[in-house]
């Protein structure tokens, strides 16, 4: 089976052709396939950071507005007090008292700027006043707006990814990369995936959130317990873990089986999800035994499209630094085309970063195709009237 995979993929891909792999390489980006579970994310290395500084909380007395003047004029009163005799000079005021400014600053005298200070704390008091519950309606609107926007954005990325799969499938199956034929061609199929995607989801964020509920209740419960509160703390670690993996199992099955399926009948996802599991030949070992070889092969997949990326990104930084030793000549000559050698500069980055992607995704092709292939190679085994690769001879 997997030399057969291999020998589709190679059928499906072979002899190279640039702009035959570019436009597979978009649908599968569009359908968000490729080698799933994998993710670039280079971190820079920084120091170890010391013991955070925990400042001390200070509580300082509220003062009412009225209460402000009150506090001033006699603050005022005070400094026209004479000074005690342990200055050494007797009758002088404090008032008298001539000190020296330093240099760079001018010298303060409270007796002078108290009407500013309390005008000052005044038209503090009356911005506070103004500005009440209020002032925070429309950072929230904002919040929401943005929230609600990217919720939507979102739902019409699944909704397309869901189209799209069909139209993935069928270049796997037709080998030829047509965009606009089959996704009209599977509306209903790919708009009753993305219904089937919806209500999954939605009952996923339903299970977490009454399970974070009733861990909350529990934990109310168990305060102060701390064998019972180690206990709960273990059965949640379990528990979320095996809860997460039941999901992820029905998401790879119903993407890589009962969507074919759905592709080869013609029928919407609750009625090729049914047929699948009522199939003779289906059995739960089969589909373990799948999981466990596509992550072997996953692991596989991950650490070469790692060595590819990482090898990706080093030539496109030495391929800009080539780039860049012109321009900044060229703009210690002339420093009047900074402007037009930033934004030239700036288009340069996007095009290395795009190659980049491009470059990274054209050579992990082949084993995003055969990712594929095996799925519908294999789901022979587990229903074999859905044969559309012709692995058991019964094919299309």
């Amino acid at each position: 089976m997997i030399g057969f995979s291999w020998a589709k993929s190679r059928e499906i891909l072979f002899p190279f052709n640039f702009k035959y792999w570019f436009k597979i390489l978009i649908i599968m980006w569009l359908a968000g396939a490729g080698v799933q579970g994998f993710s670039a994310n280079f971190k820079a290395l920084t120091k170890p950071a010391g013991p955070p500084f925990a400042p001390q909380k200070i509580t300082t007395p509220k003062l009412s507005p009225g209460m402000l003047p009150q506090r001033v004029a006699k603050m005022l009163q005070a400094s026209s007090v004479q000074t005690s005799p342990s200055t050494g000079m007797p009758g002088l005021s404090t008032g008298q008292v001539q000190v020296p400014p330093r240099k760079g600053m001018e010298s303060f005298s409270f007796s002078q700027n108290a009407d500013y200070i309390v005008k000052l704390m005044t038209k503090m008091e009356h911005s506070k006043r103004k500005k009440g519950p209020g002032a925070f309606a429309l950072p929230m609107a904002g919040i929401i707006v943005l929230g609600i926007g990217f919720v939507a954005l979102a739902v019409f990325f699944l909704w397309f990814s869901s189209r799209f799969n069909f139209v993935l499938l069928d270049t796997i199956v037709t080998r030829k990369p047509a965009i606009k034929g089959p996704f009209k061609k599977h509306k209903e199929s790919g708009n009753s995936y993305f219904a089937w995607i919806l209500a999954f989801l939605g009952i996923m964020l339903a299970v977490f959130l009454i399970v974070g509920l009733m861990g909350l209740g529990l934990l109310g419960i168990a305060k102060g317990h701390v064998t019972l509160s180690v206990a709960l703390g273990i059965f949640a670690g379990i528990l979320l873990p095996v809860i997460l993996s039941g999901m992820i199992f029905i998401g790879i099955v119903m993407r890589d089986f009962v969507l074919p399926v759905m592709y080869c009948e013609k029928i919407p996802a609750l009625s090729a999800m049914n047929k699948f599991l009522e199939a003779d030949t289906f059995a739960f070992g089969k589909v373990f035994q799948y999981l466990l070889v596509i992550f072997g092969f996953w692991i596989l997949a991950m650490i070469i499209q790692g060595i590819v990326g990482i090898l990706a990104v080093v030539a496109g930084v030495i391929a800009g630094g080539i780039v860049a030793i012109p321009g900044i000549v060229l703009l210690k000559a002339l420093p009047l085309l900074k402007f037009p050698l930033i934004i030239l500069g700036s288009l340069v980055a996007i095009v290395l970063v795009l190659a980049v992607i491009v470059v990274t995704g054209m050579v992990m092709l082949p084993a995003a195709i055969f990712f594929r292939v095996f799925a519908l190679a294999y789901l022979t085994r587990l229903y074999p009237e859905c044969d559309l690769l012709g692995f058991s001879g019964n094919g299309p």
